[in-house]
């Protein structure tokens, strides 16, 4: 069976780990690993190098296409004249991949590109794995602020505020562009209650199956997480990135009132986040909340500080499915998060975790003091059942055989 990946990251394309670039790929790269040995296996992926070229690595066939409209003039073309020429010409260069690959299914991951589109011009079964939906997400994008506010007041001088102006050009079209996919896919793949309903919303129609992720094998292979003593100051782990509505704001207000309630701790921050906007729209510094900005880190060095630290922290105001929840909980780490899309799926709040409400600081803070007086057996409880859960969540075997299960049955 052939089958034809599009894909937002580039898997393994630059490298046999997790894909060239920040904050991504991992899962995808992991799944790859685990499906390019059952099917003949070939991946689309955009890059804005025209020096890429088709390869074959480990077995895969990659076709990277390249995006002339990414770039500063081409980015300001769109933003006068909109993005969907751009579309076109993308759409017309997936759609020759189609025909040199002559895939059996096609399989197309996220409803935030333009890869969606080529259903509407091949005959080819088209199955979309869901990874979040666009229109929830631009609607809290500045849970915080308005779009001028933060166009005009979010720093860097006029060519970061255009480039502001972009994003929300950018996201925008997304929104009416992923209506159209939505439309146009019959076949989902989905792993949260979340994803189906906004998904059946979109189109009543669908056609819903179960999709699991694979995370990366640092997270099957580490060790499980134990609870620490209480006399030890609690230390909380975030991975977070640089849209606002990940939160950030959050993670200052949180932590400024925490120092409030005279609760000592540690917090550490990784990701590409700039805390500038952030510390300005709260008034509160890093400094100030006692939080530590530790930058971008492999999974080895997450699993080695999830494993040392207290609890994981997700402050985010909406997601799906966040696969840094989900490799803390299959480390057995108690995770604390709010209760927004899909992450109630993930969590039952004081079994396999604790969910606190959305945007609230003062909840987010009362969650992390308590856990300082939380009994250990209780948390050791809560940290085997997460683990279990987890476990048969992202179960690799179960995930590839259901996934290989739903292309034979997309054929027939």
């Amino acid at each position: 069976m052939k089958v034809l990946w599009f894909s937002n990251t580039p898997s393994r394309y630059y490298s046999q780990g997790s894909g060239k670039g920040y904050n991504g790929g991992g899962w995808i790269s992991s799944l790859e690993a685990l499906v390019r040995t059952k099917v003949e296996l070939g991946i689309v992926f955009l890059t804005a190098s025209a020096d890429d070229a088709p390869r074959r690595v480990q077995g895969v066939q990659y076709y990277p296409v390249f995006d002339p409209t990414d770039n500063r003039k081409a980015r300001t073309k769109k933003l006068f004249f909109g993005h969907n020429a751009a579309d076109k010409y993308l759409v017309n260069k997936y759609l020759g991949v189609v025909r040199e690959f002559k895939p059996d299914v096609i399989q197309v991951f996220g409803s935030e590109h333009s890869f969606g589109l080529v259903a509407e011009h091949t005959d080819v079964p088209v199955v979309l794995h869901v990874q979040g939906i666009v229109k929830p997400y631009y609607d809290v994008y500045l849970p915080f602020c308005s779009w001028p506010k933060y166009i005009l007041c979010g720093g860097g001088g006029f060519s970061a505020a255009l480039q502001r102006f972009y994003t929300r050009s950018r996201w925008r079209h997304a929104v009416r562009r992923e209506a159209r996919i939505l439309d146009l896919v019959q076949n989902y793949l989905c792993r949260t209650d979340w994803d189906r309903e906004m998904t059946l919303a979109a189109n009543p129609k669908a056609r819903i199956l179960h999709g699991g992720e694979v995370l990366r094998p640092v997270f099957y292979e580490a060790e499980p997480w134990k609870v620490k003593p209480h006399e030890a100051t609690p230390v909380f782990v975030t991975t977070i990135s640089e849209p606002p509505y990940k939160g950030m704001d959050l993670v200052l207000k949180a932590g400024a009132n925490l120092k409030e309630m005279g609760v000592e701790f540690v917090w550490k921050v990784y990701g590409n986040v700039n805390p500038r906007f952030f510390e300005k729209i709260t008034g509160i510094t890093c400094e100030q909340a006692g939080v530590t900005l530790c930058g971008v880190a492999d999974a080895e060095t997450l699993a080695r500080e999830l494993n040392a630290c207290t609890a994981y922290v997700h402050p985010s105001y909406i997601d799906n499915s966040p696969n840094s929840v989900c490799e803390a909980q299959m480390l057995g780490v108690p995770v604390i998060a709010a209760a927004v899309g899909g992450v109630p799926s993930l969590i039952e709040n004081g079994k396999t975790g604790f969910l606190f409400t959305p945007g609230s600081s003062a909840s987010l803070a009362t969650n992390m003091a308590l856990l300082k007086i939380m009994p250990p057996e209780d948390l050791e409880a809560l940290s085997v059942t997460t683990r279990s859960v987890a476990l048969q969540r992202h179960d690799r075997d179960a995930i590839v055989n259901e996934l290989l299960a739903t292309f034979a049955s997309l054929c027939s």
